[in-house]
């Protein structure tokens, strides 16, 4: 098969590749933390909509929360919000509150395909006189939005984990749209060779690869609000490469460098505690735009 025949059949698996299923897949399994916040799963339920319309949404085992994309006004147009539904014991007709996600122009957005369910008086951040919304349960969902360009030698994705709180107040709902926003998977897959000499100074490997992906899970002895743990990995091929350098100007390449790397720099841990409104992280971010940014 001719070279380039196989690299745009190498670029069109990539972009193709749903972000939702890599998602679900860097996700840790079910866990609750010393405050007895949960980490719960969402799984696919046909249920009628705020409209009363069956609708295909995401839901906890006990049918309490259900999160779904609210439909777009335009055929072909990316939703920008979540419609969350809350179906309390005792609470009558299911209520719903849409959340608002930050998506990029020309992206998509697919629903975090978990919910964490806040203990018992645990998320309100202010006092709550109303006993039946004291007792109502806070929650935070999410949005994966992605991203996509092409480039003459492949292509390149990257998406975006942004969570929002729902949180009962004695006046009401209250939605905090944007409370993490955070990395969450990226994909790339750039350069080309454009001659023999080209193939001979890649040692064959006429193409990048840079790979990156996050998982997100609880302190198990947190209190009071849950504490996130973010954990990214990001790889490499040919080892030693950049999206930023000419990996042309470079020396040619060598056996031992047509292997994939962890790339320690973009390759690590951070804890999210909540304050002042939003999660902060324990120490700042390290610069990976290489793997995070299409």
């Amino acid at each position: 098969m001719p070279f380039a025949v196989i690299r745009t059949a190498v670029c069109a698996a990539l972009l193709a590749t749903p972000a939702l299923a890599l998602a679900q897949a860097s996700i840790l399994p079910q866990q609750r933390d010393a405050a007895g916040n949960v980490m719960e799963p969402l799984g696919q339920v046909l249920l009628p909509d705020e409209d009363g319309q069956e609708r295909l949404q995401r839901c906890t085992a006990d049918h309490a929360w259900c999160v779904a994309l609210q439909p777009s006004a335009s055929a072909g147009e990316s939703s920008t919000t979540l419609v969350v539904t809350e179906r309390a014991q005792g609470m009558g007709q299911p209520q719903s509150w849409h959340a608002t996600m930050d998506v990029p122009e020309d992206g998509e957005l697919a629903l975090w395909p978990w919910i964490v369910r806040l203990a018992p008086g645990v998320g309100a951040d202010q006092p709550v006189a109303d006993p039946q919304q004291r007792a109502r349960q806070n929650v935070l969902v999410g949005g994966i939005s992605t991203v996509r360009s092409m480039y003459s030698g492949g292509g390149a994705r990257a998406s975006t984990l942004q969570l929002a709180r729902v949180r009962h107040l004695d006046d009401g709902i209250q939605i905090d749209n944007d409370v993490l926003g955070v990395a969450w998977e990226g994909q790339a897959d750039i350069r080309a060779c454009f001659s023999e000499q080209d193939m001979r100074q890649r040692a064959g490997a006429c193409h990048d690869e840079y790979g990156f992906s996050a998982k997100l899970s609880l302190d198990a002895a947190a209190q009071g609000m849950p504490v996130l743990r973010y954990q990214t990995v990001a790889t490499r091929f040919p080892a030693g490469v950049s999206r930023f350098e000419d990996s042309l100007a470079k020396g040619p390449l060598k056996k031992k460098d047509l292997r994939t790397e962890q790339d320690p720099a973009c390759t690590y841990v951070r804890t999210f505690r909540f304050s002042g409104g939003a999660y902060q992280p324990d120490q700042a971010l390290p610069d990976c735009a290489g793997y995070t940014e299409p």
